[in-house]
C-alpha cells in the first residue's frame, strides 16, 4: 500500500482529527492526499497555515462562496434538490448528494488519485470513500468522530432516515472502523454487529505548557469553554446560572464561533443572573493549534454536555482532552461518555448532575475553597496528558491499524 486518500466534507481547520491522521500516515511514508471542502467562512483563516505544511496533500473541491461562487452555489441548489427528492418520494439514488454538498466532486478527485486506501472522516464523506475505493480495487476506512444516526432527538427528525440509509448502505463495505469515544463504537456495535470499531480518542500532541499556580495569592477562578460555535444547548446557561449562585467572582471565557443574537443573549442572560460584565469573556474562532497556548490562563475547563440528543451523550469531545494537555482541572456534566471516563481517571475533575445546577455550584466552590485541590489536579492532568494521554501513544493504535490493512 503505496497511496492514501483522506476525505472530510468539512476544512481541515475545522476537522484537526484529520489533519494529525494524514501528518502520521505522510511521517509513515505513504503519499497522502485529502480532499476537502468549503464549510465554515473562520476557517479559511486558519487553512493556509496547516496546508502550507504540505501543499501537495491538499485538494479543495466543490467552490468557495467568495473565491468560486458559481460552483459553490450549484453544488448548494443541488444538495437542496437532492435532499428533497430524498426526503419526500423516497428516492434513494440521491442521497449521497442529499447528505454531502460536494460528493459528486470529491467523487471525481478521489477516483482520479487512484489510492490504494480511502478514509472517510465523517457520514458525508463515506459514499465517496466507497465509490472511489470500488473504482480503483481499494480499501475503505471510516472514522466515527460522532454517532450520525444518534444525533437527532427523534427518528421523525429531517435528516434521520438520510443518516440511517447511508450507515446502512455503506458501512458494510469498510475494511476499518475506528470511532472517537468508548460509547460510540459500543453503539454503533450494538446496531452493525458486524463492526469492529477501534476506539482512537481525541487527543493531541504533547506541548511544553506550564500551569498556572495562583496558589500563594488566590485569583478569581477562571473557567474556559471552547468549541467551533458557541451556542445553546451546550450547558453555558447552567454554567453561568452556577457562578452566580456561588456569589463569588468567576470568570467564564467561551471561545468560538458566535452569532450576535446568541452573544446578546447570553449578556442580557448573564447580567440577570447578576454577574458583571467581566465575568463573561466571549472570543472568535482560533487555529486548533492556537488554543494550546491560550487554554492554560484558565483554571477549570468545562465539559458541559446536557446529553441530548444520543450523540451528545456518548461522544467524547476533544475539548476534554485538551483540558487535560493544557494542564486544566475539569468540571464536567454527568453525561455517559464524560462519566466513564471520569470513573477511568477520577483525578481529572470532578463530576456533576446535569440537571442539577446546585451540584455544579459545589464543584466551582470545591476548587475555589481548595486552591491545593485545584493545583494538583491541574499539575496530574498536565502529567497524565504528557506521559498518557496523547497522540504519541494513541497514533500507535493509528499506525498498528493501517499497517494490518497491508496483509
Amino acid at each position: 500500500m503505496k497511496s492514501i486518500t483522506l476525505i472530510t466534507t468539512g476544512q481541515p481547520s475545522t476537522n484537526p482529527r484529520l489533519v494529525k491522521e494524514a501528518e502520521t500516515l505522510k511521517a509513515m511514508g505513504y503519499e497522502v492526499h485529502v480532499i476537502y471542502c468549503f464549510y465554515e467562512r473562520w476557517a479559511d483563516k486558519y487553512d493556509p497555515d496547516i496546508i502550507r505544511r504540505n501543499a501537495d496533500m491538499y485538494t479543495m473541491c466543490g467552490g468557495h462562496p467568495v473565491g468560486s461562487k458559481f460552483l459553490y452555489y450549484k453544488t448548494r441548489v443541488r444538495q437542496k434538490i437532492c435532499s428533497f427528492l430524498f426526503r419526500f418520494i423516497n428516492a434513494r439514488l440521491f442521497a449521497a448528494n442529499a447528505l454531502s454538498r460536494t460528493h459528486r466532486e470529491s467523487l471525481a478527485v478521489a477516483t482520479r488519485q487512484k489510492s490504494d486506501l480511502y478514509i472517510a472522516h465523517n457520514l458525508g464523506a463515506l459514499p465517496a470513500a466507497v465509490k472511489a475505493a470500488a473504482q480503483n480495487n481499494a480499501k475503505t476506512g471510516y472514522d466515527a468522530e460522532d454517532m450520525d444516526s444518534g444525533q437527532f432527538t427523534s427518528q421523525q427528525d429531517a435528516g434521520y432516515d438520510l443518516a440511517k440509509y447511508i450507515e446502512q448502505n455503506y458501512f458494510p463495505c469498510v475494511n476499518y472502523f475506528t470511532a472517537a469515544s468508548p460509547l460510540i463504537a459500543a453503539s454503533y456495535k450494538k446496531i452493525y454487529g458486524y463492526l469492529a470499531p477501534i476506539v482512537i480518542n481525541n487527543v493531541f500532541p504533547v506541548t511544553s505548557l506550564t500551569v498556572r499556580p495562583g496558589l500563594t495569592q488566590p485569583q478569581p477562578l477562571k473557567l474556559f469553554w471552547f468549541s467551533q460555535t458557541i451556542g445553546p444547548n451546550r450547558g453555558l446557561e447552567g454554567t453561568i446560572e452556577a457562578i452566580a449562585l456561588t456569589g463569588r467572582d468567576i470568570s467564564f471565557h467561551l471561545l468560538g464561533q458566535c452569532t450576535s443574537g446568541y452573544r446578546e443573549f447570553i449578556t442580557t442572560f448573564s447580567k440577570g443572573k447578576g454577574l458583571k460584565n467581566s465575568q463573561i469573556n466571549i472570543y472568535g474562532p482560533v487555529s486548533p493549534e492556537k488554543i494550546f497556548e491560550i487554554a492554560p490562563a484558565f483554571d477549570i475547563g468545562m465539559a458541559s454536555e446536557q446529553g441530548s440528543p444520543l450523540n451528545r451523550d456518548i461522544c467524547l469531545t476533544n475539548k476534554v482532552f485538551t483540558y487535560i494537555q493544557c494542564g486544566l482541572a475539569i468540571v464536567a456534566s454527568d453525561t455517559q461518555a464524560q462519566a466513564l471516563f471520569l470513573s477511568q481517571y477520577p483525578s481529572a475533575g470532578l463530576l456533576y448532575d446535569k440537571n442539577n445546577i446546585e451540584a455544579l455550584a459545589g464543584c466551582l466552590k470545591t476548587y475555589d475553597d481548595d486552591r491545593q485541590l485545584l493545583y494538583q489536579t491541574k499539575q496530574s492532568n498536565r502529567i497524565l496528558g504528557q506521559t498518557k494521554l496523547n497522540w504519541e501513544n494513541e497514533s500507535l493504535k493509528f499506525m498498528q491499524l493501517i499497517k494490518d490493512l497491508e496483509h
